[in-house]
């Protein structure tokens, strides 16, 4: 299970109605942070998940509209008395900026700040692991070093029938735990119980992906193979594709392309040109036209999304329990 807000839709310059890019994925145990563009710790103030809870922070690439929002948003970490230690990763060059900014305002932090830099990827390569999941990176094909992010929920025990266990005279205890993982087990009184007549299947993770910023590229699709979601940006219409490559940018037709190719199962689009902001109508519409059910992000929406099952859209904000 993973919830997906929107922090921040527009590209290179805030508008009124949305900030530039950042992205908070929030798993069964974590908080992890796709980039941090100028203003993101605001944008999380009215997001409805504390700052706080923050993991890790992974950069895609270090224009300004993805990073310069990072240092504010670790001294308020600071300020905060943060203890946690705090995982900051992305391209090269991103400890060197943090050193800067560290020594030009004279700042430290008193909690633990870990920065790894992947930045000679060329493949799909795993990244980071944990016990709930598997983050894969690799390089897209942008006007500077830009990674993509894959996350993979590993697969889950399959659901204990409580109600069964309870009817058969299962103890609560380690009797319990030996079936959840498979193990059949002898009661005391010498009958036998196995693990597959109280546990179902295993249950698949959930898979997202996320390409920004970008042109078309093989590892896009690469990332996006069978996503339960992919995250591309589409920052221009089709009718602007002559731009798009000038920049190295994808239109709506480009991400569509992507997540056609890769299988996925649902695309939200995001990072749009500044442009279109006042009537997003002609964005939906494009999108609409080549990916029905398409999901054009605005800041603040929710996506919760679990394996097998629909994303369910909503508003971050509506069950606001943000830091004052």
């Amino acid at each position: 299970m993973i919830d997906v807000i929107f922090l921040g839709t527009s590209s290179a310059t805030p508008t009124p109605r949305r900030n530039v890019s950042s992205l908070a994925l929030l798993t069964e145990k974590e908080s992890l942070l796709l980039d941090a563009g100028e203003g993101t710790q605001r944008q999380i103030l009215h997001s409805g998940f504390r700052r706080g809870r923050i993991d890790r922070i992974f950069i895609t690439h270090l224009h300004g509209d993805h990073l310069y929002g990072l240092i504010g948003l670790l001294s308020s970490f600071q300020l905060n008395r943060r203890e946690e230690p705090l995982l900051l990763a992305g391209p090269a060059g991103l400890a060197r900026y943090v050193d800067f900014m560290k020594r030009l305002s004279q700042t430290d932090f008193g909690f633990e700040l870990i920065i790894q830099e992947w930045g000679a990827l060329q493949d799909l390569t795993p990244v980071l692991e944990t016990d709930d999941f598997v983050l894969i990176a690799a390089p897209l094909r942008h006007r500077l070093y830009t990674l993509g992010y894959r996350l993979e929920e590993k697969t889950r025990l399959g659901r204990f029938d409580g109600e069964k266990a309870d009817a058969l005279g299962v103890p609560f205890g380690p009797e319990r735990g030996r079936l959840l993982r498979g193990q059949d087990i002898t009661l005391a009184d010498g009958r036998e119980v196995r693990s597959t007549d109280l546990v179902g299947e295993p249950r698949p993770g959930t898979v997202l992906a996320f390409c920004t910023d970008t042109t078309y590229c093989a590892n896009s699709v690469a990332l996006a193979r069978d996503a339960d979601l992919l995250i591309h940006e589409a920052t221009f219409l089709p009718s602007d594709a002559a731009q798009a490559r000038r920049t190295l940018h994808s239109t709506t037709e480009d991400a569509v392309r992507v997540a056609r190719e890769a299988g996925v199962r649902q695309l939200a689009l995001t990072h749009f040109s500044t442009r279109y902001m006042g009537d997003m109508r002609p964005v939906q519409q494009a999108a609409e036209a080549a990916w029905p059910g398409v999901i054009v992000a605005r800041d603040f929406m929710q996506i919760h999304l679990r394996a097998g099952e629909a994303p369910q859209v909503g508003d971050s904000r509506a069950s606001k329990s943000a830091e004052a």
